[in-house]
């Protein structure tokens, strides 16, 4: 379909990436790239099963004690191998404290770990503090890609792209243009192909080009005309496509919505829940549902989609609407509110919703990278409209952005304020093997949360990623992984 070398593939990004630096990734773009840039020890395979990456196998001793096996002959992008040495060191940035990565309280919650190489026996030891049964799906998250030496001996090259053996994935960076497009080139030494469960068919491209495309109607628009070949589209525009067998689809609950509060001292919701309440009574989740999503998404009861395991099913703990009392609480009351411009439908309605209460509300609808970064902490905001990417597929994953360590100390937490209880129920949850003992106390973290009213469940945002024929790109349960983009025929249009 697009225009080109039919070896060359293009598909959409929602903006420019903020950073090439893996561990400092942030947001979805930031996440695409950094999976075709890097590999990682494990990753996600279909049924939440985890397959071999630069680990050939795995073993836990527990729940806190990890080895893994490193796959021989495997290297860099500089051509330097990739030996267990190479992987610890990488891993240890990763999970550092000083180095800020948003990921490290997915991989570890609040433990420290220590990555251990043997280069003798070929293996990496990885040892935590504390239990973290989320450890082995934390490892297959893009930040958590294997940096090579020469990225981390100049780590602001690192971050702006330009360090040529820094690579240790599929791809190597050889053109960005912000606002345009970011050219991969396919490495011709590369050998370390995931072992999925089911082997992907086809061929990998040559080049992939990223075009970033803040606008899904416009997505939508290059697809059709023939200037992409992959693109992802998060409203009723995927209904253009209903009917065309021009192209194969794949929909996804990865990106669940949800209002986060600031209650960081001096705002407008420290220590008040009643406000909070309030706030929540203004809303109707349905209208918000099928503003975002044209009718395609469902409401949710947590932070996380109904399917992922553990999730909240008791409504009755969720705020109900009631205008008149909204109206009591929050007539005359300044409110920021925040959220990224890829809901700018939903940011609208949630404003909307609460001048209709009384509110004066300045409503900041911005993109993606700025948006990530405006509500990561500080005072300029009261209410986050959450387009929460879950890229584990985990409660944790969302649980985290509500209670536990905050953001200005390198955790994951919006809100600002850890609530104790509900953390301490999510740790004791990843102390434990038996699931049913973890969605036991994971449901009295969500019990907590909900009833404290750090945030507000929303909806699904449902995502459907449109491929032309001849072109496939593997989803494993809800996470589309970019590294699996395959030629598997001529795609349609081309010329050889």
């Amino acid at each position: 379909m697009a225009t080109g070398s039919p070896d060359t593939l293009y598909m959409s990004l929602n903006t420019d990436p903020a950073t090439f630096d893996p561990a400092l990734a942030k947001g979805g773009d930031d996440y695409t790239v950094a999976r075709m840039l890097f590999d990682t020890l494990v990753r996600k395979d279909q049924g939440n099963s985890l397959a071999p990456g630069i680990a050939s196998r795995w073993t836990a001793e527990d729940a806190a004690h990890y080895t893994f096996t490193i796959r021989p002959g495997l290297s860099c992008s500089d051509g330097s191998p990739i030996t267990p040495s190479v992987v610890a060191a990488s891993l240890n940035r990763f999970v550092a404290p000083k180095t800020g990565s948003t990921a490290r309280t997915l991989a570890l919650g609040t433990a420290k770990a220590t990555f251990t190489a043997d280069d003798g026996t070929h293996t990496v030891r990885a040892t935590l503090t504390k239990p973290w049964a989320d450890f082995l799906t934390g490892l297959s998250l893009p930040q958590a890609g294997i940096v090579c030496p020469a990225g981390l001996a100049d780590l602001p090259g690192l971050t702006a792209g330009s360090v040529a053996g820094a690579f240790s994935g599929p791809y190597t960076l050889t053109s960005s243009q912000p606002a345009v497009s970011y050219d991969l080139t396919l490495r011709a030494d590369y050998t370390a192909w995931p072992r999925f469960k089911r082997p992907l068919e086809g061929r990998p491209a040559r080049h992939v080009t990223f075009t970033p495309i803040g606008n899904y109607s416009t997505i939508a628009t290059q697809l059709l005309a023939g200037g992409l070949d992959v693109g992802t589209i998060g409203d009723e525009s995927a209904n253009r496509f209903d009917g065309n067998t021009a192209f194969t689809a794949s929909t996804a609950d990865n990106i669940t919505t949800y209002l986060t509060f600031n209650e960081r001292p001096g705002t407008a919701f420290a220590g008040r829940q009643d406000l909070r309440v309030a706030v929540g009574q203004a809303l109707d989740a349905t209208i918000f549902s099928d503003v975002i999503s044209g009718r395609r998404g469902s409401t949710t009861k947590s932070v996380g989609a109904a399917k992922v395991l553990c999730a909240n099913t008791d409504a009755s703990l969720l705020v109900k609407p009631d205008l008149a009392a909204a109206r009591r609480k929050l007539s005359g009351l300044h409110l920021t509110v925040a959220g990224t411009n890829l809901l700018q439908g939903g940011n609208d309605y949630v404003a909307e919703a609460l001048r209709n209460a009384g509110a004066v509300v300045t409503l900041a609808s911005v993109d993606n990278a700025t948006w990530s970064t405006m509500t990561a902490g500080g005072t300029s905001w009261d209410i986050n409209v959450q387009a929460d990417n879950n890229l584990m597929g985990t409660l944790t994953s969302s649980l985290l952005r509500v209670m536990g360590p905050v953001t200005e100390k390198g955790g994951r937490n919006k809100t600002g304020d850890v609530d104790d209880g509900g953390y301490a129920d999510l740790t004791g949850a990843m102390s434990q093997v038996d699931r049913v003992a973890q969605c036991s106390r994971l449901q009295s973290a969500q019990a907590s949360f909900l009833r404290r009213v750090d945030a507000i469940p929303l909806a699904t945002l449902p995502s459907t990623t449109f491929a032309v024929r001849g072109v496939s790109v593997r989803q494993f349960d809800d996470y589309l992984d970019p590294a699996t983009l395959r030629i598997t025929a001529q795609p349609e249009g081309r010329s050889s």
